[in-house]
């Protein structure tokens, strides 16, 4: 997400593009305009300071863990019970990857794609898909550390993490993680390097550490260093960022009416050489609009059938989810596309205001994003094992209870669970309320999504299930308003263009 600067007043006559400038001397009646301020360099720096982090953080995980990243539960309980620090270390380290590695992996491809458009669109999206997947899939390490915890039998905790492991979900979303980050980040590193962002040893780097995942198991040492390799490429993506002028990162505020394109020489509308580029921008804007609601219609239908009330006990909830096979059988599934669009609906509204709504999008992507992300952030885990211990027999039900509990107890629960409250309620009325600054839509649908989810939290705490379906209901309807505005905007409205194809 970019964005821009201080709120201009919706409607002002100015071409999009042109700063306001306030009153001179000897134009009477001529209407004072406060001056624009712009945040593209906010935006710029913010998204060079994050895409280097989570590479790093997984990189420092992999040094503190207390036991290979390819070892047994069994070893892994040992490991962390005698070392209880390190463990709960790597367990804070994983929180940052997790939480950071979507807006990082779409800093570097922002960064790419105007030089190297095409390579930034596919390397992007695959590594985004797979980074979401590896996000999804089941963690046998914060199992582990759990059972260490708990002093849980490593025979049965093994058994059930064997019965987790098994599922068919855990082994696609593996694949998908360690096949997709080593293709996608093999054409993020050559987007780099062709389209001239970075220099040639950066993106060869970069290129060379997604392979090099699927070979760093061996040690945490050798894990380690790949994922140092990543930060690296990352990095370079980053000081592109940095040394690259405003104009050049996004589009400039706008203070006419939605929906007219830029006034662009005709030079920035083709590839090199007068023909007409082929456009990578109508994919990502397409591709941006169509799962805007996915995400919020998931949640809408599945917290509308939750098989247990939010007023139950843990150990009731369990019950429940273990007899609700079918249920959470659907769960495990529409949980694993989660992470990767969890944040489509927030950066399609975002994408509509932005240069409208500067200061109130900038607010709302600041705690919105890390809300959405919060949600999927603790994976697929007690999804696959409440489904594991309903539909296998043999599995320990008291150890699979103790197991779930401290999972969804912990202190990165925790934590996960404050920044998705907080973010996806305050998150989701400051994007309403920029939809209604921009007057992108009609004034009851931007302040339908603004009380949208402040309807969600009086279902939680009235139990009336009804309210749930209006709340994340008008939270759907909303994105899709967003995602509508995105399929009929012009390129030239949604990004700058390409510089080369």
């Amino acid at each position: 997400m970019t964005s821009t600067t201080a709120d201009t007043a919706p409607g002002t006559p100015d071409r999009p593009g042109k700063p306001e400038t306030p009153e001179t001397p000897g134009t009477p009646g001529t209407p004072a305009r406060r001056p624009v301020r712009d945040l593209h360099g906010f935006w710029r720096v913010t998204a060079a300071v994050l895409a280097p982090l989570p590479a790093l953080a997984l990189a420092a995980y992999m040094l503190v863990l207390p036991f290979r990243p390819d070892a047994g539960i069994g070893t892994a309980i040992t490991g962390s019970a005698a070392h209880p620090g390190s463990a709960r270390a790597a367990l804070w380290l994983s929180l940052v990857f997790t939480l950071l590695i979507v807006p990082a992996t779409m800093a570097t491809a922002w960064a790419a794609r105007r030089g190297a458009p095409r390579l930034a669109l596919y390397g992007g999206l695959l590594t985004l898909v797979a980074f979401g997947a590896g996000i999804a899939a089941p963690d046998s390490g914060q199992a582990a550390f759990v059972a260490a915890e708990r002093g849980l039998d490593p025979a049965l905790v093994t058994a059930l993490d064997d019965a987790v492991q098994a599922h068919p979900a855990a082994g696609l979303l593996g694949v998908v993680f360690l096949l997709g980050q080593a293709i996608g980040l093999v054409l993020l590193g050559l987007a780099l390097w062709r389209g001239g962002t970075a220099p040639a040893w950066v993106g060869v780097t970069l290129a060379v550490s997604g392979p090099a995942h699927l070979l760093g198991a061996v040690s945490s040492l050798a894990c380690a260093v790949t994922w140092a390799l990543t930060a690296i490429g990352y990095g370079g993506a980053a000081v592109a960022l940095l040394r690259a002028g405003d104009d050049a990162f996004d589009l400039p505020p706008a203070g006419g009416e939605p929906g007219a394109a830029e006034e662009r020489p005709e030079r920035e509308r083709t590839a090199s050489g007068g023909r007409p580029a082929r456009d990578a921008r109508t994919v990502w804007r397409v591709l941006l609009a169509v799962t805007a609601p996915v995400v919020a219609l998931i949640v809408t239908v599945g917290r509308y059938l939750l098989p247990y009330d939010m007023s139950d006990p843990l150990r009731q909830m369990f019950d429940k989810l273990v007899a609700a096979t079918g249920y959470q059988a659907v769960a495990i599934w529409t949980g694993a596309v989660g992470p990767v669009l969890a944040c489509s609906g927030v950066v399609a509204v975002a994408w509509v205001t932005r240069r409208r709504a500067p200061m109130l999008t900038t607010a709302a992507v600041l705690v919105a994003f890390p809300g959405y992300m919060a949600l999927f952030a603790p994976g697929d885990y007690v999804d696959i094992l409440t489904h594991a211990v309903g539909t296998r027999s043999g599995l320990d039900r008291e150890t699979a209870f103790h197991l779930a509990e401290g999972l969804q107890t912990g202190f990165w629960s925790d934590v996960l669970g404050g920044v998705f409250v907080i973010g996806h309620l305050l998150g989701t009325v400051l994007l309403g309320l920029a939809l209604w600054r921009a007057r992108v839509v009609p004034v009851w649908l931007a302040l339908g999504l603004a009380v949208a989810q402040p309807v969600h939290l009086a279902s939680v705490l009235s139990g009336v299930r009804e309210l749930d379906l209006v709340g994340w209901g008008l939270t759907a309807v909303g994105f899709a308003a967003a995602g509508r505005l995105l399929l009929r905007m012009p390129d030239d409205e949604f990004d700058l263009p390409p510089l080369r194809e």
